[in-house]
């Protein structure tokens, strides 16, 4: 990834339990800037998902793990080390690679 390329600018973070729980699922489309982040989490599903997703398995200190394109009703693999599941449009993946570094600022 280009050094201060943003990939995500409406990311909102799963922290409750609903959130957690529903993810995606339900919404139709994904717009480039938006995603999903999960904490504690080292595999996801795309149960009940109607499009495909670019799924970013982050350490604790946001460094890429992998970087995968998931396909509606497929199970991620479990990553061992993710603390940080990445959910973004499919077409980020490409600018996604193992070992980049990803800066993430939260707005409170």
């Amino acid at each position: 990834m280009r050094s201060g390329e943003v990939i995500g600018s409406h990311v909102i973070v799963a922290r409750s339990f609903w959130q957690r729980f529903k993810g995606l699922m339900g919404t139709t489309s994904l717009a480039i800037g938006h995603g999903m982040l999960f904490p504690h989490t080292n595999s996801v599903h795309m149960f009940f998902m109607r499009y495909p997703l670019c799924v970013v398995y982050l350490t604790k200190d946001f460094v890429v793990l992998r970087c995968v394109v998931l396909r509606p009703w497929t199970i991620g693999p479990v990553v061992r080390g993710t603390y940080w599941v990445l959910e973004l449009p499919e077409n980020v993946a490409q600018q996604i690679s193992v070992n980049d570094s990803l800066d993430v600022m939260t707005v409170h």
